[in-house]
């Protein structure tokens, strides 16, 4: 199976019967190209079918929360990978769905995958810093992929923002929002680009945020994707995306910083 092309994402998002697995595939197969994706959707087929098993028509929102994390966690062996968090296999659902091992977002996407095939209703939550999910619609629980679906109480909610933001913060309402699917992958992208910059990866960082700039995810996309390019030797593609930047952001606090990339990017790109 070949490399998807891009546009191919934007185009998933834009379509009505988009799926947030389908998504994780794609920025998967960046990364495995040949990858056999059917296997995988077969995987997540038959784990739905052992959460279907367990429920019945009459299944509370608190029952239907046991039999995922009993099927996907105890029985299958999902489980947030602690010992090395920024391992980049931990954001490729094929690589999650194989090892067992993820992050809070990407054991969301196994469980709106499976929770869509079961019947469940089961939305994506945004939270700083923690990508939790909500089960059961408006009125109903909140649960930690990172920890075996534990439902969330209030005061587990404060301390993950308080975590993330500060001793002084509160919960608020937009924090338990859902997410759109863009949304949701931007922030799967990000999380990916930041693990592949910090192993000084450039060339993955690169197809990332190609992928980025696919989702309009908006101008410092376009300058990481400049400086990843000029890291790479890619000089005219770099030049490109900087001045892009510059001129979408004329007060950028980096300004001084890019116009340097930008000259350096500009000056070899006219020797090519």
């Amino acid at each position: 199976m070949s490399k998807p092309s891009i546009g191919v994402l934007r185009q998933l998002v834009e379509s009505a019967h988009a799926t947030i697995e389908e998504g994780a595939f794609i920025i998967a197969q960046d990364a495995y190209p040949n990858v056999e994706l059917p296997r995988y959707r077969a995987k997540l087929d038959a784990l739905a079918e052992a959460v279907v098993a367990e429920l019945d028509r009459g299944s509370t929102i608190r029952e239907q929360v046991a039999a995922l994390s009993d099927v996907l966690y105890r029985r299958g062996g999902l489980r947030g990978n602690r010992g090395d968090y920024y391992d980049p296999r931990n954001s490729y659902l094929t690589d999650v769905l194989d090892r067992g091992l993820g992050i809070p977002i990407s054991l969301s996407v196994v469980i709106l995958a499976i929770a869509r095939r079961s019947g469940i209703v089961a939305e994506p939550v945004g939270f700083p810093g923690h990508f939790i999910v909500r089960i059961g619609g408006p009125n109903g629980l909140f649960i930690d992929p990172f920890d075996r679906a534990r439902i969330l109480s209030n005061g587990d909610l404060l301390g993950i923002a308080r975590k993330v933001l500060g001793e002084s913060a509160e919960v608020r309402p937009s924090h338990l929002e859902p997410v759109a699917l863009r949304t949701m992958l931007v922030r799967m992208l990000s999380n990916l680009r930041g693990i592949h910059e910090q192993r000084n990866d450039h060339r993955g960082a690169l197809v990332v945020c190609d992928r980025l700039v696919e989702l309009d995810a908006g101008a410092p996309a376009r300058r990481d994707r400049g400086l990843h390019a000029l890291a790479l030797g890619a000089r005219a593609a770099a030049a490109s995306d900087l001045a892009y930047y510059l001129k979408a952001q004329p007060q950028a606090p980096d300004r001084v910083e890019i116009e340097g990339a930008l000259a350096r990017a500009s000056l070899a790109a006219s020797w090519n």
